[in-house]
């Protein structure tokens, strides 16, 4: 059990420093530190504006396997308005990357603000609960400064997980309608059509969230309320109406439909994608006509996930909530649809690690702005401990966003950092490695490293003309300098970004 933190905060702390100048009081035993002061001249600290809501509300959708196939994205077909609509009412990061594409890693770094090497959390086994116990997480700094906390849906990747931080956590449908199935013997399908939407957990989980809203909208007390939403991932079902708004026409082709060139062959597995009736007994190959059932139903599942969306924003607009309201919309990781002759995540593929991140915050961010700078995740904890007008503890490991939300084109960090493991016995005896990857604006570069650190292979791609990673140019002389570079980068890590930063 954690011991309770409590925060303290005054109208005066919101707006002078990027991460908020609140006191931190905390009870004997927590560990809990405020923010080390700024370096001296340190321009990239800036404050708040005056219009920004001194108590603000938090609305934190999570989509689960969710790729920037959004139109705001520039998806050829996408049908996803309300998301764009999100997108133009506030700041569109193009470039934001996950600390790891598998979903129990990326949750949990993403909300204690801690990167997988710090947690240890490389796998879906392991619960921040259970890993970093006196971590003083994302919830728990709201809790501990008197806001309601409330999670619906899939927010950590084990359903109990960070227990002492809600108020209010609501069983997932997800789970509850999953056991009813696996009791009644009815198998799962990787992908379906549904008759009817109201029956769906997702939506079962978004309508707890509205019931929830209205009963905010009359409290008046501040609230942070997370909602993850399964859909896109597998299954994918979705009703009949989202399917139809595609036809086998508008679904795009997969990228490098034969894999990269010059990869190494640990680079990309498949691994969920074959738990299904209509997929179990075909593995390693796709049947081209299952191949396009999942292709379609992936987009039709973006569709729903879209519409719920939809519900969400336009009750916060009904209760009166949505000018006091930070709404915060990221996917856990991406997903490979037959790209690189790969399916579903579990690599260090631009397509798992790259999400869309959409940020409106009220009398702050400016409609209609993104940038294409390179963020993290874990830079999301900050972002709002900052518009809240909190001090965060000490040790995140990620970077208040609020700079870019004032000035999208100022200077940045060159470049975010991710990671996937490889069990080595498939790897040509090079043992197990660890795919370390450095990701910039202009390339994407993994060093497959072993346990005393040795590089054992290399990736690189530059997506300034090769956007689709087709083709890793590790072995081209010329790139030795920028491969050069970028192992300088990945050594000196997320500290140097950081100390470059300020």
């Amino acid at each position: 059990m954690k011991t309770a933190i409590r925060l303290a905060m005054s109208a005066s702390a919101i707006g002078l420093a990027a991460f908020g100048i609140a006191a931190c009081t905390q009870d004997a035993g927590n560990a809990v530190a405020s923010a080390p002061p700024p370096a001296e001249g340190s321009q990239w600290l800036v404050g708040l504006p005056d219009a920004a809501p001194e108590r603000p509300n938090v609305l934190f959708i999570q989509i689960d396997d969710l790729r920037p196939d959004l139109g705001i994205y520039g998806h050829p077909t996408a049908q996803t308005p309300n998301m764009d609509a999100l997108g133009r009412s506030g700041m569109v990061f193009d470039n934001g990357i996950v600390s790891q594409a598998v979903c129990g890693p990326s949750r949990a770094a993403l909300m204690t603000g801690l990167r997988p090497d710090t947690t240890g959390i490389t796998d879906l086994k392991t619960p921040v609960d259970e890993a970093v116990p006196n971590a003083v997480t994302m919830l728990d700094m709201f809790k501990g400064a008197g806001y309601e906390t409330l999670g619906i849906g899939k927010i950590y990747h084990h359903a109990d997980d960070d227990a002492d931080g809600w108020t209010v956590r609501e069983e997932d449908y997800e789970h509850i309608l999953r056991r009813a199935d696996r009791k009644a013997g009815i198998p799962r399908k990787a992908y379906d059509r549904a008759e009817n939407r109201a029956e769906l957990p997702d939506t079962l989980n978004v309508d707890m969230a509205l019931d929830h809203m209205e009963r905010l909208g009359d409290s008046g007390e501040p609230f942070f309320m997370a909602v993850g939403i399964h859909r896109p991932h597998l299954p994918f079902i979705s009703p009949e109406s989202d399917w139809a708004r595609y036809s086998p026409s508008t679904v795009p082709e997969p990228v490098n439909r034969n894999g990269q060139e010059g990869a190494p062959p640990w680079a990309l597995v498949a691994y969920e994608v074959w738990n299904y009736p209509e997929t179990e007994d075909e593995k390693p190959n796709m049947p081209e006509p299952v191949a396009d059932e999942l292709r379609w139903g992936y987009l039709a599942a973006v569709s729903f996930a879209d519409s719920l969306v939809g519900d969400l924003l336009r009750k916060l607009e009904a209760e009166g909530l949505a000018d006091n309201t930070i709404i915060v919309l990221w996917g856990d990781h991406g997903w490979k649809l037959g790209d690189h002759a790969a399916w579903a995540k579990h690599s260090t593929a631009d397509l798992d690690i790259r999400v869309p991140i959409i940020i409106n915050a009220p009398g702050v961010t400016r409609q209609g702005t993104r940038t294409n700078t390179v963020v993290e995740t874990v830079d999301i904890y900050p972002t709002l401990a900052q518009l809240a007008g909190f001090t965060p503890p000490s040790n995140l490991e990620g970077d208040s966003l609020v700079p870019l939300l004032l000035n999208p084109d100022r200077n940045w960090k060159e470049a975010g950092f991710s990671q996937y493991g490889r069990n080595a016995g498939l790897t040509e005896g090079n043992g197990k490695l660890m795919g370390r990857t450095v990701r910039t604006k202009r390339f994407r570069y993994t060093a497959w490293v072993d346990k005393s650190g040795k590089v054992a292979a290399q990736e690189l791609y530059d997506l300034s003309v090769d956007s689709d990673e087709s083709v890793n140019r590790a072995g081209d002389p010329k790139y030795g300098s920028d491969i050069a570079r970028l192992e300088r980068v990945r050594l000196g890590g997320w500290k140097a970004q950081r100390a470059n930063l300020r």
